[in-house]
């Protein structure tokens, strides 16, 4: 919390015949960040190590027949945690003789349901087929000796039959119309065989859809309706018998299908991690970064899978020349508690944080939760929340940092509702705690320029810690550092004074004016001086990008002023939390207003709950959407652009969670 894990980065070097064990135990530890060995000097040098394709295909076909198994046997339990990961090379033989035994032992089951299905549906197809003919008692035997003449049964729309027997009109022929409906016309379609090229070219003019079915069949059409139901029954009971053999085929193989599989699938990750490494001659050679907890336990379980010939080193990342000239970026390792964790997704949006600078999840947590809370009032509608929120928690596994947050909102809502006494818009119902919006408007419009203020000033704090941590000093003197937050401290004093106490004297505003311009002076001066000394160290005759001291001083009071508008605006801003909550109550508003004309102004009655019900779901629905992209605006425009630097890089560890969550091939 407010800082990243501390990683260290780490080379280790592998013997070749010890390279499938120590794949296994990175594995097994999960958080190593491997470094891509092209981005060294030894990629460049030509010493990559390349995936064996032989082993990944073999666990490629591994995955790929388990997951058929576990689709056919229609298994839906969850994917056994595994306590270690695979040793791809070792484990290769093991995982193939297990799936082909259980493989030959499934076959026979599965074979004779696919044969039984396969059967089913044609006879289902045909079924459906004949009962079109049904109502014309077509005898099939007796069409099946006819010499001189050709049939088609088929479908057509309705309304192309009139032109149908015009386009026929030249030729000898009979169309016999079986079943009409709205939409389709069944109709058998008769003439000399002579003619049938004429009759299937406006027979497909007609956009005519045959019914095809069988050269062999023998019997009216009940008959061979009845035969092929009678037929349908015993392999609808032997289906049924082999889905209850199946049921006992999955307690018995499910488990282990699945363990097969997501060991299949981690070998497959930590062989394609691979390519990633270098190799000289018999040694592999890997580096990335690890979390420092970490490192003694990793070297341990190295040396001794390797006899003690395998080389852990590592290093501080401070003590790299790399890192401290910016050309290597040490990765972000978010390091936040459950509750604050699904935030990330949310800062990650807006950028990576780099390692050096303050995290600021937490920050973003628990303001984020503040505002929506105040901009959503409502006990009843912060209930909703919850529960929706809870729904997808326990539901929803790959929305669950989701679920989290909207819990997390919904209490706030819950807790603010209180304060302003309100439960699905009524707010007569509990008396409020703090205040009601629509009643004390001009103190929650102080309220909100208050947190404004709080929340620009946390920005500022934080733009300074990163300052002093990054070394550039040179900053505290402009418009974002320290110069710049004094400004708007006093600024803000001010204001607070005005609306507090009253005006201030003669005295504190002639104190005030002279360290504001004070303040201001430092922050124009500040980029043209530093220009002068830079250009003096290195005993230039131009300036910085060519521009003369005029030029620099005009453009620094540009920015400056435009910094100074910002600082205004930027806390203004905040009094759209307060115009938020009143809009949210101002809608119950308009609701209960309809309520009562629809009821003629006695709030009982079937429309006037139902208006009310549908009233609060459109608010709920429609607040809550405007209400985060408000709150993700303050959060971002106002607060994040104080301090937030960016341009780190995540974290990612050889084997991810999402990389283990496999969906059926």
């Amino acid at each position: 919390m407010f800082r990243p894990v501390k990683l260290l980065r780490i080379t280790i070097q592998v013997p070749e015949e010890y390279m499938s064990e120590v794949l296994g135990i990175l594995g097994d530890f999960r958080l190593l960040h491997l470094i891509n060995i092209n981005e060294t000097y030894l990629g460049k040098l030509g010493y990559v190590a390349a995936a064996p394709a032989d082993l990944l295909n073999r666990y490629e076909n591994i995955v790929s027949h388990a997951n058929r198994l576990i689709k056919e046997l229609g298994i839906k339990a969850p994917v056994p945690p595994l306590e270690h990961a695979p040793r791809p090379e070792k484990d290769i033989f093991l995982l193939e003789d297990e799936l082909s035994a259980i493989s030959a032992k499934l076959h026979p089951l599965l074979e004779e349901e696919r044969r039984l299905k396969k059967q089913i549906e044609e006879k289902d197809s045909l079924l459906k087929r004949l009962q079109l003919l049904a109502p014309a008692q077509i005898d099939f035997t007796r069409l099946s000796r006819l010499m001189f003449t050709s049939c088609r049964f088929g479908v057509i729309p309705p309304e192309n039959f009139e032109r149908l027997e015009e386009s026929l009109s030249d030729i000898h022929h009979a169309l016999i119309k079986i079943q009409t409906s709205k939409d389709r016309l069944v109709l058998g379609a008769f003439c000399l065989k002579e003619d049938l090229p004429v009759m299937e070219r406006a027979l497909r003019s007609a956009f005519f859809n045959e019914i095809a079915l069988p050269s062999d069949l023998k019997g009216t059409t009940d008959e061979i309706i009845k035969q092929l139901e009678k037929e349908r029954v015993p392999l609808t009971q032997r289906l049924q018998e082999l889905g209850k053999e199946k049921e006992q085929a999955q307690k018995r193989y499910g488990q282990s299908l699945l363990l097969i599989r997501e060991k299949a699938h981690l070998a497959k990750l930590l062989i394609e991690a691979a390519s990633k490494f270098g190799k000289i001659d018999h040694t592999y050679l890997l580096t990335g970064w690890i979390p420092v907890d970490l490192y003694k336990s990793l070297k341990e379980k190295i040396l001794k899978a390797t006899d003690n010939k395998a080389i852990v080193d590592a290093v501080d990342p401070e003590d790299l020349r790399e890192v401290r000239s910016g050309i290597v970026k040490i990765p972000i390792l978010f390091n936040n508690p459950l509750l604050i964790r699904p935030f990330e997704r949310l800062t990650t949006l807006y950028g990576i944080p780099s390692y050096q600078e303050v995290e600021p999840t937490v920050f973003l947590a628990i303001s984020f939760v503040i505002l929506f809370g105040m901009m959503f009032g409502d006990v009843g509608h912060g209930l909703v929340l919850f529960l929706a929120g809870f729904y997808i928690f326990k539901r929803l596994y790959k929305y669950l940092d989701y679920g989290i947050i909207l819990m997390e909102c919904g209490v706030s809502s819950m807790i603010f509702g209180l304060l302003y006494g309100s439960v699905f818009g009524i707010e007569d119902l509990i008396p409020a705690l703090w205040l009601h919006p629509m009643k004390d408007i001009d103190k929650f419009m102080l309220v909100s320029a208050s947190i404004g203020i709080a929340m620009i000033s946390l920005g500022f704090i934080l733009n300074l810690i990163n300052i002093l941590k990054a070394k550039e000093y040179h900053k505290l003197l402009s418009a974002s550092g320290l110069a710049g937050a004094l400004l708007y401290w006093l600024l803000a004093g001010l204001g607070v004074r005005y609306f507090t106490s009253g005006p201030p004297g003669p005295m504190e505003q002639t104190i005030a004016g002279v360290i504001a311009a004070l303040l201001l002076f430092i922050m124009i001066v500040e980029r043209p001086l530093r220009v002068i000394i830079k250009k003096k160290r290195q005993k230039r005759k131009s300036l910085e990008s060519g521009s003369s001291i005029p030029v620099l001083v005009l453009e620094s009071v540009i920015e400056v002023l435009d910094q100074v508008l910002r600082f205004v605006a930027n806390t203004v801003s905040f009094v759209r939390v307060a115009a938020f909550a009143l809009t949210h109550a101002a809608l119950f508003l308009g609701v209960f207003s309809i309520a009562d004309m629809l009821s003629h102004g006695n709030k009982t009655g079937l429309a006037y709950i139902l208006t009310l019900v549908i009233g609060n779901i459109v608010i709920i629905l429609l607040e809550a959407m405007v209400v985060s992209i408000q709150t993700i605006r303050l959060e971002y425009y106002e607060f994040f652009s104080k301090f937030f630097r960016g341009g780190g890089t995540l974290f990612k560890p050889v084997v991810k969670q999402e990389d283990l969550e496999i969906t059926e091939a």
